[in-house]
């Protein structure tokens, strides 16, 4: 709902992912690299077109024009197309340096997620006027500073050739408004090219970090950007001039790939192994792990957790500094495991290792929840389960999917739910939108309060059912439309299995208040077996914080799920999945 300065901020396209690659050759520690080639010159000048991939689909071209000027400076003129569920662009863009590499000027003109975008920024004498849909502001521009646009590749050339090659090691670089990215030449790679042993050519590998988030980027012998790639969201670009490279590419990912893949096995000494499992859903693959005890006797119990709103990975990790250690499924699954009862856990579809992207522009709740269903046969399939004592863990969003679920399954255990609503979806997302824009310092009253109306008048046009077609790509989505329009407690009601409902005293995207309604729509329904627990000082992630608001996230002092939480849950789902056995 939020609208970004598309050219001024970095913005990655998607949750945590894996990039399938093969082996490639590290640069040995402490070794000394090869001069850099130059990546501000001449060279560079001329047209180019990146060809961009999620995993092995296509999903749009970047068409770029690099003029030399008669000053010594550059000019950029980009065509950006991005077609990508829920981050889709339609731009035409351009950017202006002078012959030091500073960036004068840049406009940004056509679509981001469907909706009408016109930007431009000029910078003169340390201070940047942003003009966006007519309006303007200006902020302070540090001498130094590169600009880079959500998801406008071609711009992360000129950030990193203000990179000092001679000095070389990790650096810092100021991206404007606000924010730096950390950039290392770390390789320069000789790759051969698909079925042409004779083509070999040398690349130049640098490594980025931008909001906790690595990215990885080649440039030619001429200093042009030759690929890049997201490896942890499944992204590549590649120039077309090197199609024939693009294993080669991949297989220089390897090394990295090795330090920065998340890592689901079983720790050392661990009381249950982990085994990398598939399951099949509805025309695509969920790739998962399933956490099984060493010890005690089979079948076993089992939980399967649910991730929140969002295409996630299997231990719902959020692309966030500060928050690279969240895991919280990751440290849910090993405290039950530890305790006799089996888990699995998924990327969702469409990310990390699961397939299905292309079925999100028109998957709702409904269809996430036969993705739950699928995991449940899964288990049942499995000898080493009992396929009486299977649970379900939603948090957010998966405690919404987890009653759906229940409700349609009698043989479901029990569910617990973190965070899951209890209003109808529009009444949530009203609250996420009033309280956002309080929490905002950098805008006035009366732009808080046109912001509010222009963001409620779309809830409303979406819940009303009328005309869609000038709203952004996410609120025309059908995604968008069920959740606004879904009532979580006509279900709850339905669930007769065992709930606990866990919430966080805080939390400001799902609102405490909430907690007791769950429990008393389901009791007033009949189920008796219904336990709630609020959390003083939690927020919607349960980590510890002083407001709860979203602009807390990258500076809280854990991202570790407190044993608190932790045993709540455990004890709970041990005593009622092994009731009776």
């Amino acid at each position: 709902m939020k609208q970004t300065f598309l050219p001024l901020a970095v913005i990655l396209l998607f949750q945590a992912a894996l990039l399938n690659s093969v082996p490639a050759q590290e640069k040995p520690a402490g070794s000394m690299l090869p001069s850099a080639t130059p990546l501000l010159s001449p060279s560079i000048c001329g047209k180019s077109n990146l060809l961009f991939k999620l995993g092995e689909q296509p999903v749009g071209t970047e068409a770029l024009e690099i003029r030399c000027q008669p000053d010594g400076g550059y000019s950029a003129v980009a065509r950006t197309e991005l077609k990508v569920p829920g981050a889709s662009i339609d731009l035409t863009t351009t950017l202006d340096l002078d012959k030091s590499g500073s960036p004068t000027s840049s406009t940004a003109k056509g679509t981001v997620g469907g909706r009408p975008f016109d930007q431009s920024v000029s910078i003169k004498d340390g201070t940047a006027t942003i003009t966006t849909d007519g309006n303007a502001q200006q902020l302070p521009f540090k001498e130094g500073s590169a600009l880079m646009g959500g998801n406008l590749f071609y711009m992360f050339h000129f950030a990193i050739a203000r990179y000092d090659a001679a000095r070389g090691g990790p650096q810092e670089i100021p991206i404007f408004p606000g924010g730096n990215v950390k950039v290392e030449r770390v390789a320069r790679d000789a790759l051969t090219p698909a079925n042409l042993p004779t083509g070999a050519a040398s690349f130049d590998r640098y490594e980025i970090t931008a909001r906790g988030v690595v990215i990885v980027v080649w440039f030619d012998s001429r200093g042009r950007l030759a690929a890049l790639a997201v490896p942890l969201q499944n992204f590549g670009a590649l120039r077309e001039d090197y199609a024939a490279f693009e294993g080669s590419f991949k297989g220089a990912l390897a090394a990295k790939m090795k330090s920065i893949e998340p890592d689901y096995s079983a720790p050392s000494g661990a009381a249950f192994t982990a085994e990398e499992v598939t399951v099949q859903a509805k025309g695509f693959t969920l790739a998962g792990t399933l956490l099984l005890p060493k010890s005690g006797k089979g079948p076993f119990p089992a939980v399967i957790t649910i991730t929140g709103s969002g295409q996630q990975t299997r231990d719902e990790r959020l692309p966030l500094p500060g928050l690279e250690k969240y895991r919280p499924f990751g440290q849910i699954a090993e405290a039950l495991a530890s305790r006799g009862v089996a888990v699995l856990r998924v990327d969702d579809r469409g990310v990390g290792k699961s397939t299905g992207i292309q079925t999100l522009t028109s998957a709702t709740m409904i269809d996430f929840a036969d993705d739950v269903r699928a995991q449940v046969e899964y288990l049942r399939s499995r000898r080493e389960i009992d396929p009486k004592r299977i649970a379900l863990a939603g948090h957010s969003e998966g405690g919404v999917i987890a009653p759906m679920v229940a409700a349609t399954d009698p043989q479901i255990a029990a569910i617990v739910l973190m965070a899951g609503t209890a209003k109808r979806g529009d009444i949530v997302l009203e609250y996420q939108v009033a309280y956002q824009l309080d929490d905002d310092k950098t805008l006035t009253p009366d732009a808080k309060a046109a912001k509010r109306a222009e963001q409620l008048d779309e809830i409303h046009k979406v819940v009303q059912g009328v005309d869609t077609s000038k709203l952004s790509e996410l609120m025309r989505s059908p995604w968008m439309k069920h959740f606004l329009r879904y009532d979580p407690l006509p279900v709850i009601a339905q669930v007769r299995q065992p709930i606990l409902i866990l919430q966080g005293e805080i939390d400001r995207q799902v609102t405490a208040d909430q907690a007791p309604m769950i429990e008393k729509a389901a009791r007033a329904a009949g189920n008796k077996d219904v336990t709630v627990r609020v959390f003083p000082g939690l927020n919607h992630l349960f980590l510890p914080a002083k407001t709860g608001a979203f602009s807390e996230y990258t500076s809280l002092s854990t991202s570790t799920i407190g044993d608190d939480v932790i045993k709540q849950l455990t004890d709970w789902l041990a005593e009622r999945l092994t009731a009776g056995k």
